[in-house]
């Protein structure tokens, strides 16, 4: 156990005294008394250090073949934290006698300038000696890290060589045989993969497979979802043929090393496919990859897909996922979106939905909105306001929206004048309101990225700063992160006020959308869309709307930013 003498502070580093006895019979023989006694009258006759300055890290009974030691560790730990300025011992076996482990410890001590002092070697890296004898002790160390590599590596290839597993993960498939130490075919697996590659010869898909697995509740070998990446690694590798290849890859993941070392051998395991078909899915799988890459010589297009982000799946609740569908002959290319489930595993199977429908009832209801906001001193019931928002052949088929939201609405609306006549606020035709809402969750947000980027340079980074630093830096975010939330929260108070619950509307992103909104007639998005950049339609959007539902491939609520929630009731089919 670690002894203090006295105590310290970080701004007076103190000396580490560390001692340590294998047995029972040397601690019984006073071996740790006589290494303590003979550090302390070193520090005290030569290095000249007051006890105060003195801990002493003790492990009694622990042998030094590796570093796995209680106060060692604790040793260390101050020494990476910038505490300790002296590690002293008395023999150098006390520390280690592993010269791998000597290096590593040593690299420690030098990046964060302790010294080290073993009494009985008279070693002292603090003088040009002492440094000299320590990188000739390095210079074997180094030697013995890369023949022990050497040898290590002789022997895996060896092994290789004589069909032996090295200890490798076993692939999807098959399982370990602890008796013949050997991977053997999985009873359950077994049968999967050679589906897999039946189906690959018939629909030549790699992502088809990977829904196919998945939807049918096929886990990998982990118990996770499948990818197509997995899918193909499968594909591709030859132990379903019964070919062992190893020393394929720099590592796990790594690049792969020139053919001529390669370690090849045929028939070794156990086959699931035949080499016929694993080469003709092969060969398939090159084929498709090369017209891929010739499809792509260019740098697919990036989209914005104007309510991507915005559309919740209303069976599941998953997000839905964003595809371009072809552009039309006068350049409207709509979007399509699809429940993410239905993509990722096929666990929920409901309609799409695209921009062909989706853009002419939303950009309309939006319009409604502002309309109704003109009218407001004339909508005198709930009812005239219902009609005015489903004005539009878009809303044929719903015979009303829900009474809650259209209600609040209607509160809405009626306050918002109820001191003096209601005269809309010109829309933005520059630029998007900044308010001061959006700059205080900007700076929350990049103080919480911060706290994030703070906490991992002080966990993973020992050099980067001393705990105080840490805890003073963030304690500072959190004050100020406090703040914040406090002035969101009075501001937000303030928003729900009805007579601001319809501010929304004033934050249109371009003049174009600005007017079009704010005109009476009917807008034909088809038309509309191709003339407004994709991006701007987007970021209006995302500024009025918190997120949409879509149910069996129609809009069933709109949420938007301001909390006003419309669903809307449909007709029966």
């Amino acid at each position: 156990m670690a002894r203090t003498v006295s105590f310290h502070t970080l701004n007076d580093p103190i000396v580490a005294l560390y001692v340590r006895v294998s047995t029972g019979y040397q601690v019984d023989k006073d071996s740790l008394p006589h290494q303590k006694k003979e550090l302390m009258a070193y520090c005290k006759h030569i290095l000249h250090i007051p006890e105060n300055r003195i801990e002493i890290f003790e492990d009694a009974g622990k042998s030094a073949k590796n570093t796995k030691r209680p106060a060692y560790e604790r040793m260390m730990q101050k020494v990476r934290s910038g505490e300790i300025s002296h590690v002293l011992v008395y023999k150098i076996d006390r520390v280690s006698r592993n010269l791998v482990d000597f290096s590593l410890m040593y690299d420690d001590f030098k990046s964060n300038r302790v010294t080290f002092i073993s009494l009985n070697e008279q070693f002292d890296t603090s003088s040009a000696i002492g440094e000299a004898i320590l990188k000739i002790i390095l210079v074997f160390a180094e030697l013995e890290r890369k023949m022990t590599s050497e040898r290590v590596t002789d022997i895996m290839l060896g092994r290789a060589k004589d069909g032996l597993w090295n200890g490798a993960n076993v692939p999807f498939g098959y399982q370990w045989d602890s008796v013949i130490e050997f991977p053997v075919v999985d009873e359950k697996e077994g049968p999967i993969v050679k589906m897999m590659y039946d189906m690959y010869e018939r629909i030549k898909s790699s992502t088809k497979i990977r829904d196919y697995l998945n939807h049918n509740d096929i886990p990998t070998k982990r118990g996770g979802e499948w990818t197509s990446k997995t899918v193909a690694d499968i594909i591709r590798n030859p132990i379903y043929k019964g070919t062992y290849r190893y020393n394929y890859r720099e590592s796990a993941r790594g690049r792969i090393k020139p053919q001529d070392e390669w370690i090849v051998l045929d028939d070794v395991f156990t086959p699931i496919v035949t080499k016929e078909q694993w080469e003709y899915c092969n060969k398939t799988m090159d084929s498709n990859a090369i017209a891929r890459n010739n499809m792509g010589s260019q740098s697919k297009k990036k989209y914005d897909h104007v309510f991507g982000g915005l559309l919740h799946c209303g069976v599941c609740g998953s997000n839905m996922i964003c595809d371009k569908d072809r552009a039309r002959s006068n350049g409207f290319a709509p979007s399509i979106y699809r429940c993410g489930n239905r993509w990722r595993k096929n666990t929920c199977r409901p309609k799409s939905i695209s921009d062909v429908t989706l853009g002419p009832f939303v950009f309309n209801y939006i319009k409604n909105v502002i309309q109704a906001t003109k009218q407001t001193a004339a909508i005198q019931n709930i009812e005239t306001l219902e009609s005015i928002l489903l004005a539009g052949a878009e809303f044929n088929n719903v015979i009303g929206i829900d009474r809650a939201g259209l209600t609040a609405t209607f509160e809405a609306l009626k306050n918002s004048v109820s001191t003096a006549t209601y005269k809309p606020i010109p829309l933005d035709t520059s630029a998007p309101v900044i308010s001061k809402e959006d700059i205080l969750t900007a700076e929350l947000d990049k103080n919480n990225k911060a706290l994030e980027r703070l906490r991992k340079l002080y966990l993973f980074d020992e050099n980067a700063m001393s705990e105080k630093e840490y805890l003073e830096t963030k304690q500072s975010l959190e004050v100020r992160n406090a703040q914040i939330n406090n002035e969101l929260a009075e501001l937000r108070q303030d928003e729900a006020d009805p007579g601001t619950a319809i501010g929304f509307i004033n934050s249109a992103s371009s003049f174009l959308v600005a007017h079009k909104l704010n005109q009476a007639e009917h807008i034909k998005y088809s038309e509309f869309a191709p003339l407004v950049d994709d991006a701007v339609l987007k970021d209006f959007v995302a500024s009025v709307i918190d997120h949409i539902i879509i149910l069996d491939g129609m809009v069933d609520t709109i949420v938007f930013k301001n909390g006003l929630t419309h669903k809307f009731i449909r007709k029966e089919k």
